[in-house]
């Protein structure tokens, strides 16, 4: 293969590969799925993986209506969309110093309430070698699913776009509560 548009063809494949196993998309609502997300981070803080209390939890998860995507779609906001990664806006915290935020875009006007798209931001302590991990899911028909990278992922840096296996939010929301614990003695560089 040579030049760009071998490797857009090459990630157009692998999405439609991935995509054979797409994750679940499908939800009750958006007002039940908040639930279930509220129950997910309130556990953790029960368990004390997450410095977030139960009633800041309550506060940070927010669910609206989206104007901007149309009618009867909705928006869960996990803390505050933070791509400058400021530390000082609204986010969850885990016991170990990272921090992470989220947005999952809900159409509810087919029958079945569907996952448009999410954003999903996990941000590592300030010593640590790496900054942040996001995993996106662009809505379709954005110039990312056009490129054949709708599901893809963000290793420490915006310009940096790896396709992704389709994981659901809760799926994301696990992987940052349980799954990505920081080392007590980090491999040296």
């Amino acid at each position: 293969m040579s030049g760009n548009s071998g490797w857009e063809k090459m990630g157009q494949e692998i999405q439609e590969r991935l995509g054979q196993a797409t994750p679940e998309t499908d939800i009750k609502s958006a007002k039940i799925f908040k639930n279930q997300i509220l129950k997910t981070l309130t556990k953790a803080s029960d368990e004390q993986l997450l410095k977030t209390k139960p009633h800041e939890i309550y506060k940070l998860l927010k669910l609206e209506k989206s104007g901007q995507h149309g009618k009867g779609v909705s928006e869960i906001m996990g803390g505050q969309r933070n791509f400058k990664r400021i530390r000082d806006l609204p986010h969850f915290e885990r016991a170990d110093r990272c921090w992470f935020d989220f947005a999952i875009l809900i159409d509810e006007n087919p029958k079945q309430a569907q996952v448009l798209g999410f954003n999903f931001e996990f941000r590592f302590p300030d010593d640590f070698s790496v900054k942040f991990l996001r995993f996106d899911l662009n809505t379709p028909g954005h110039d990312n699913d056009k490129r054949g990278i709708r599901f893809h992922l963000h290793p420490g840096h915006d310009d940096l776009m790896i396709p992704s296996p389709p994981l659901c939010p809760l799926e994301i929301l696990h992987l940052f509560l349980y799954g990505l614990p920081i080392p007590d003695r980090p491999r040296s560089s």
